[in-house]
């Protein structure tokens, strides 16, 4: 049985050749597209199961690219680039990335984190129907199966991650869960790994639903653990 296709957009070759190589041995299929042009053209015929872009592309940047293939998928979505700031991370995860790696980048953890990615996104597909169909606070409710949102009846613009993350948080309310179990969770992240990806998300999900997000009052930071959603559920 043929493996699950990746796309990896890079305009330098050798980077493609060398993800390629990795994903090859792991039992993957690989293609690698050169522009962003041609990485729609790919993504729309081929349908990979996973996308790795840079930000630096010949025809458009990455953010803008990802914004393109957020309108026809919804795949999970990894940046591989050399553009590494706190800054660079909260753009591309807000544009609808899923995670963020830096290079110089270890193969190794490279294709770790593409695994997780996948194995998330199946269990997201494949969501235990005991789950409660709606969690709902005073001004905040989410129809989980439907995947919505909305505060004070008015739908926030969350990302696939900040709404798996946001559901996992409001099941745990008024419990403080640890960040690895979080990342494991909604990344599929073993403990070990960076927690930035989840800082950001935390970062954009206050921003979005917070009423003073430099004064959190639904998603709290457990100083040392983690975080835990304060508000009580309805």
């Amino acid at each position: 049985m043929p493996g699950e296709l990746i796309l990896t957009v890079d305009d330098e070759v050798k980077i493609g050749e060398l993800v390629g190589l990795y994903l090859l041995k792991d039992g993957f299929r690989h293609r690698t597209a050169l522009s962003g042009r041609q990485a729609l053209e790919i993504a729309k015929k081929e349908q990979p199961s996973l996308i790795v872009l840079d930000v630096f592309l010949p025809d458009m940047e990455g953010y803008e690219l990802c914004v393109k293939l957020r309108q026809m998928t919804d795949v999970p979505i990894m940046f591989l680039t050399c553009k590494d700031s706190e800054t660079d991370k909260v753009v591309g995860l807000s544009v609808g990335a899923d995670d963020y790696v830096s290079k110089p980048f270890s193969p190794v953890e490279l294709i770790a984190r593409i695994k997780a990615q996948l194995r998330r996104d199946r269990i997201v597909h494949d969501r235990r129907t005991d789950e409660p169909a709606v969690l709902a606070t005073e001004r905040l409710r989410l129809h989980v199966n439907a995947h919505e949102a909305y505060l004070n009846d008015v739908k926030p613009e969350l990302t696939s991650k900040e709404f798996q993350l946001l559901s996992y948080l409001m099941q745990n309310a008024k419990r403080a869960l640890p960040a690895d179990r979080l990342l494991n969770h909604v990344w599929g992240y073993d403990s070990h790994l960076d927690t930035k990806t989840l800082k950001v998300h935390i970062g954009q999900l206050r921003k979005k639903i917070e009423r003073d997000p430099a004064n959190p009052s639904a998603i709290v930071t457990i100083r040392g653990l983690g975080y835990k959603f304060d508000e009580p559920l309805l």
